[in-house]
């Protein structure tokens, strides 16, 4: 072996780094621990970055297919509904409201790029500084979902005051807006415990929000598509 002198610094380095692995097994292994592949699933991996909140988004994501299913059964068959879900319909302007206030939130949070208040679970911000926070990379999904609460809220109006020629079309509207809305955060909230590894209780609640409102708008949908349009008809849509 050359004298030390005689060897270039690279090749003195890595004699070093040699002896040094060679020497010192543990330590070795704990430099090259970080960069070991780990064995488990992607998704579980992003899972266990936050696995209380990831928990809670995984159930409201149960909750919401489970939601969609028994809505689209009930509405396809002609299934009554429940009758505290007539009576509770008469909040869906209400849900509307809150959810516009929830989505300007978060739109002013993605296009300012700031921090958002997040409370004691989830991480906010990790969700929406990822690219998921974007449609096609450039649209905020707050100004998307803020644009779809104002849709719902108008369409609603014309089916409690516009012209009854619009109010059974306007109960579908608001139905299909609902449920496009409710697909949407099924999407949404299957990327932030199983691609992000985050939840953001802002996202949870405006999915909580929008899957209430498809509740709600559900019985007159119905009424609108399987009843004849008569008086009753429209004072059931309109209620």
């Amino acid at each position: 072996m050359r004298p030390l002198k005689q060897m270039k610094p690279r090749s003195v380095l890595a004699l070093a780094a040699l002896l040094l692995l060679t020497s010192v097994p543990a330590r070795a292994e704990a430099i090259l621990a970080p960069y070991a592949q780990d064995p488990r699933p992607g998704w579980l991996q992003a899972f266990m970055l936050d696995p209380l909140a990831n928990s809670v988004a995984v159930i409201l994501l149960v909750a919401m297919i489970i939601t969609v299913i028994v809505v689209l059964f009930s509405f396809l068959r002609d299934a009554e509904f429940e009758e505290q879900f007539h009576e509770a319909r008469k909040v869906i302007p209400v849900l509307a409201v809150v959810g516009m206030g929830i989505a300007v939130y978060m739109t002013i949070i993605e296009i300012t790029r700031s921090e958002a208040i997040c409370g004691p679970v989830g991480d906010c911000n990790s969700v929406q500084q990822s690219p998921y926070a974007y449609l096609f990379g450039v649209f905020p999904v707050g100004l998307f979902g803020l644009l779809g609460y104002f849709a719902i809220l108008g369409t609603w109006l014309v089916q409690r005051y516009g012209p009854q020629s619009l109010r059974r079309f306007a109960a579908l509207a608001v139905w299909g807006q609902a449920l496009f809305g409710v697909l949407f955060s099924i999407y949404l909230t299957f990327l932030e415990p199983f691609v992000i590894g985050a939840t953001c209780i802002w996202c949870i609640s405006s999915a909580v929000v929008i899957t209430l409102l498809l509740w709600f708008s559900t019985p007159a949908a119905r009424a609108a598509t399987h009843q004849p349009l008569d008086d009753e008809t429209l004072e059931e849509i309109t209620a």
